[in-house]
């Protein structure tokens, strides 16, 4: 490792990168943020409130670990990647179970200097209220619903 410290400290700038990284996930159904944010709520086939926010802060020491871990050697997106695929992996765990359209609704992305980096597409999309009527009316439970059952949207 030749060169001055300023030298190394630039190089250090450098590979650690100069914007902001964000990494977000996002729980896109209509009822995500009611199923997140009443504690009330009871969720007899399991699940919780606070589904997102309790793996975050159970977790989020991890994840700063393994993006400082990974800066050096391969900058910090991969990481930040890895981190949000796995809280939105938690989301699959933790929110609320009557259908299994909330736990498979978790949207990764990242963001790096205002570029995206990662965006995985939930692997349930946004459903609508006719949808929801009607999977609550035939008592569609646990499983998701598949857009073929109620045509595109």
């Amino acid at each position: 490792m030749a060169g001055t410290f300023g030298e190394r400290i630039d190089e250090l700038a450098e590979m650690a990168g100069h914007g902001v990284l964000r990494g977000s996930v996002v729980v896109d159904q209509v009822y995500a943020a009611a199923q997140h944010e009443h504690l009330e709520y009871v969720h007899p086939r399991g699940g919780q409130a606070k589904y997102l926010e309790q793996p975050l802060h159970s977790k989020h020491r991890d994840y700063l670990h393994s993006i400082a871990r990974q800066l050096l050697v391969s900058g910090p997106e991969q990481a930040m990647t890895e981190a949000m695929e796995d809280l939105s992996g938690q989301v699959e765990t933790h929110a609320p179970r009557e259908f299994e359209n909330l736990r498979e609704s978790g949207h990764p992305s990242v963001v790096s200097d205002g570029s995206a980096v990662y965006d995985r597409p939930p692997k349930q999309r946004r459903l609508t209220e006719q949808e929801l009527a009607e999977q609550r009316r035939h008592g569609v439970r646990h499983r998701r619903l598949h857009p073929e059952q109620y045509g595109d949207h």
